[in-house]
């Protein structure tokens, strides 16, 4: 592990140069940088003093805000690494996060605080200090014994993983920082800059909205909940706040072009648009383009665990059939693409995508789960193993063509579909299941279940069941219930080749033996 930059040095030197320059916006108000730092000393003072040392792991659980923001800050300079936790997920997935990343002190706000109430009553909480009025945060040590220490941590994201459990993929200073390089100087970012949230602050383009900011003094802008799902209340808002920066995944801009098209223009401070994790549609490119001009349009590739890694910039209109490509790698990151082998493909090929370098993530917090990610290639180097399949294209840039596994995109969020199914499994009355994922206009993926159970009854309540137990982009959009057991292949195994088919079709309720139930 290399230690590089810190993101806490970040914060102390831009509020010293711009104290009085806004540094976080809401939808209530908003907060200079003085103001964030002196905010963000006062809480890591109060974390100190409860025991946290460096290098432990914080959760921090509470809604998008200014406050939330000073956490994040606050948690950094205690010289502890922060966990996010979906505010909005359901309270039982919040404590298993919690329970597999062993914090040793769980931050929250109020409303975050009385969920916890419900599934952990022991648990202790104490107000933090924060020196604002905005609201109180307040805290709690967990019973169990935190985990060791990580160096140089300064974050851990949790994403869908295979086995049911959350993958922890764990950030430095350095990796972060080496993203937040790249990010400052290819968007050319300064102190008048206004860097549009639209994203939830457990996901990896905040790395950008709010490290990127504070490195060189620029606003960011969190959408409220209530502008977020209409195209003219969160172009509005973009509009309002003065946005000129605006990083999203691409399901985000696809909705924007579609539903809002006629208020695109009135994005007339927009100067860049980065956009990821999802394929781009050319018509949608050229839906921005038309409605901003002179906008510079990024699409970035790299899973959570690298950052990005690749990118590529589209200087006008694309044809409508054009694949628009992930991209040349970014300085600092190395890849390769190799066959099953581990052997480079030729030019041309398709194989899978291989990483490495100074943004690459330290590791999952589970170590097995580390070992099954990175592989060796036959000059011993180390890789991070993505899963992605891609091509090189003629002008030698990187195309994207697909998973190796059964895990999806869905609205930019990464879903194991194996994981939906093991919750599904566990609930009475289901007696077999199969999630499969189809192309979707708007959302990009459209998530549909087949069970088979013993009746209509068995399957009417499993939205409201799943909902306790996964966040809101892994609930499959429409249940179906299957009259005997699912369809079988020659090999004797559940076809889902077949049930993908069925799931295309337009009449799929009318399908013999299958009832759409949701």
């Amino acid at each position: 592990m290399t230690v590089g930059r810190s993101l806490v040095d970040d914060l102390r030197r831009t509020a010293a140069r711009h104290g009085e320059r806004t540094a976080v916006i809401d939808g209530t108000g908003s907060l200079g940088y003085a103001r964030l730092d002196g905010m963000a000393e006062r809480i890591a003072q109060g974390l100190r003093e409860a025991g946290v040392r460096s290098g432990d792991c914080v959760a921090w659980h509470g809604a998008k805000s200014c406050l939330a923001v000073a956490a994040v800050h606050g948690i950094l300079r205690s010289g502890a690494g922060y966990v996010p936790v979906d505010p909005d997920g359901p309270v039982a997935r919040a404590r298993l996060i919690v329970e597999r990343s062993r914090p040793s002190v769980i931050v929250t706000d109020t409303t975050a605080r009385d969920q916890w109430h419900a599934v952990a009553p022991d648990l202790t909480w104490q107000p933090l200090p924060t020196g604002s009025a905005d609201g109180p945060l307040w805290y709690a040590i967990p019973a169990t014994a935190p985990r060791p220490p990580v160096p140089d941590l300064a974050y851990v994201f949790h994403t869908s993983g295979s086995t049911g459990n959350p993958k922890g993929v764990v950030h430095t200073h350095a990796s972060a920082s080496a993203f937040v390089d790249w990010s400052v100087d290819e968007l050319r970012l300064t102190e008048q800059d206004v860097i549009i949230n639209s994203a939830p602050l457990h996901f990896d383009p905040t790395t950008l909205h709010l490290f990127g900011a504070a490195r060189v003094g620029a606003a960011v802008a969190l959408m409220p909940a209530s502008a977020a799902p209409f195209p003219a209340a969160h172009i509005d808002f973009c509009r309002q706040v003065g946005g000129t920066v605006w990083y999203a995944v691409t399901s985000t801009l696809v909705w924007l072009t579609r539903r809002g098209k006629d208020v695109l223009p009135r994005l007339g401070a927009l100067r860049a648009a980065v956009v990821g994790g999802e394929v781009l549609p050319p018509s949608d490119v050229n839906t921005l383009f038309a409605a901003l001009p002179g906008i510079r349009l990024l699409n970035v590739y790299g899973p959570t665990e690298s950052n990005v890694c690749t990118f590529h910039e589209m200087r006008g209109p694309q044809p409508l059939d054009a694949v628009i490509p992930i991209g040349r790698v970014l300085p600092g990151a190395e890849i390769v693409v190799v066959d099953e082998e581990l052997t480079p493909v030729r030019p041309g090929g398709t194989g899978q995508l291989l990483v490495r370098g100074s943004m690459l993530m330290e590791g999952y917090l589970d170590p097995e789960q580390t070992a099954g990610a990175f592989v060796h290639t036959a000059d011993g180097r180390r890789w991070y193993a993505t899963g992605d399949m891609v091509r090189e294209n003629a002008a030698g840039e990187l195309e994207f063509v697909g998973r190796r596994d059964a895990q999806v995109k869905s609205r930019g969020f990464r879903v194991e579909l194996g994981e939906i199914e093991r919750h599904l499994n566990a609930l009475d009355g289901i007696h077999e299941c199969v999630v499969v994922a189809t192309p979707d206009a708007l959302f990009s993926t459209l998530l549909t279940a087949f069970v088979s159970a013993d009746g209509v009854h068995d399957v009417e309540a499993l939205p409201r069941l799943l909902r306790d137990r996964l966040p809101h982009y892994m609930i499959p959009q429409r249940i179906v219930l299957a009259t005997g057991e699912l369809p079988r292949n020659a090999n004797g195994k559940v076809d889902r080749t077949a049930l993908t088919a069925l799931a295309t079709r337009p009449t799929l309720g009318d399908s013999p033996g299958l009832t759409v139930v949701h």
